[in-house]
Order: structure tokens, then C-alpha cells, then sequence
């Protein structure tokens, strides 16, 4: 009975593993804020995530580690659990350990303060830019998530050293500067503002995912 206890702490080492390495649609990953939290990097070049992702490894040493463990302490007396694991894996891989992290990552969210509870949802945020005379247009969405429970005012800048010589802080249809983020809600902040054409680096282009700072205001 005990080993069947050891085995047990196995499969959920296992499990661990998986949601340890696991990405949210956002970038959030658990195990990369656990390693931060004791001082470890996540991935060679921590700042701008490249590199060796060693979140990746320690999730996998993880897996295999339980994954054996639990084979070895449960093949006598659970045989029938041994042989349902690699479906047990699938599920929990494709369905439930992605689910479970998204849950993760707004709960995270909604414990922190400040900007810290805004969600930038890159992958869904784009930038464009024409000409117009002499001078360009920018126009583009920003997608964020406010996981608070108060509204909050905040200023956003693009600091995309590619397509402009300096950090340009984005207007509305009204060119006001200042945006408002509603509470426990997803915002959507177009913005829409001419710049002199000496500001860009190209008279015309896109991006997805731009990079942005945010203050509070």
C-alpha cells in the first residue's frame, strides 16, 4: 500500500510537470514565474525570452521523472492504471493542463496590483502605418485585460525601435492619450494619429503584436 502512495506522488510529480512547462495564450507560464520567484532565469536570455527555454527541460525532467516513478510503484498492485496512462497523459496534455493554465494565468492576474493586473494580449494587437502628405498615419488596436476590480487610466507608448526613432505615445480617434481600462473586462483601445514622416523609419507598414509600455495615470 505504501508504494502505491509513492506511486500516486508520482503521477502527480508528472502532472506537475506538465502544467510546470505549460504556456498560456498570453505568454504566462507557470513554472517561468515560479523559477523567477527563486531567482532562477527561465530562459538563456530572460529579457527577451530566446535563447534555451529552461522552463521546457525542468518540465520535462519532471515528467519523465514521475512518469517512471510511477510506473515502477504501481505495475504490481494497479496494473490497470499503468496500462491507461499514456490516454491519461494525452488527455491531460491536449485538454484539461491548457484549460487548467489559462484559469492559472487570470488568477494570477486578478492577485496582483496596479498595472500589474492588466493583460497584454499581443498576438490580437496590431500597428499600421501610411503616409499621408507629409506626414504618416498610425493607426492600430490595443488589446488589453483589466483582471482588476476598478478601472484604471493609463497612457501607452510603442517603443518598436524598427519602425520609429522614438517612443510614440498613442492617441485615440479624439487625440486624447489617456485610456480607460473597464474592470474584469477585455479592452479594446484603437488608436488613430499623424506623426511627421521624419519619426519613421518606413513611409508605410504593419506589425502584430507591437511592443508597448504602459503608465498609470
Amino acid at each position: 500500500m505504501k508504494k502505491s502512495y509513492i506511486g500516486i506522488l508520482f503521477l502527480l510529480l508528472m502532472i506537475f510537470g506538465l502544467f510546470f512547462a505549460t504556456i498560456a495564450s498570453n505568454g504566462f507560464c507557470l513554472g517561468d514565474y515560479l523559477l523567477h520567484k527563486v531567482g532562477l532565469k527561465a530562459w538563456q536570455n530572460d529579457e527577451e525570452k530566446m535563447g534555451l527555454r529552461y522552463t521546457f527541460f525542468y518540465g520535462l525532467l519532471f515528467v519523465v521523472i514521475g512518469w517512471r516513478g510511477a510506473v515502477d510503484c504501481l505495475k504490481e498492485d494497479h496494473p490497470y492504471l499503468v496500462r491507461k496512462m499514456p490516454g491519461i497523459f494525452l488527455a491531460l496534455f491536449i485538454f484539461i493542463v491548457p484549460a487548467v493554465t489559462e484559469y492559472t494565468k487570470n488568477t494570477y492576474y486578478s492577485y496582483q496590483k496596479g498595472l500589474n493586473v492588466v493583460e497584454y494580449q499581443a498576438k490580437e494587437s496590431e500597428c499600421n502605418v501610411n503616409t499621408e502628405g507629409e506626414k504618416q498615419k498610425v493607426t492600430g488596436t490595443i488589446i488589453l485585460t483589466n483582471h482588476g476590480k476598478e478601472e484604471l487610466k493609463v497612457s501607452i507608448k510603442l517603443i518598436n525601435n524598427e519602425f520609429f526613432i522614438e517612443d510614440l505615445a498613442l492617441k485615440d480617434n479624439n487625440n486624447q492619450s489617456v485610456f480607460v481600462l473597464q474592470p474584469e473586462k477585455k479592452n479594446c483601445l484603437d488608436f488613430n494619429f499623424l506623426i511627421d514622416k521624419g519619426k519613421g523609419e518606413f513611409d508605410s507598414g504593419n506589425m502584430t503584436a507591437p511592443k508597448i509600455r504602459l503608465e498609470q495615470i
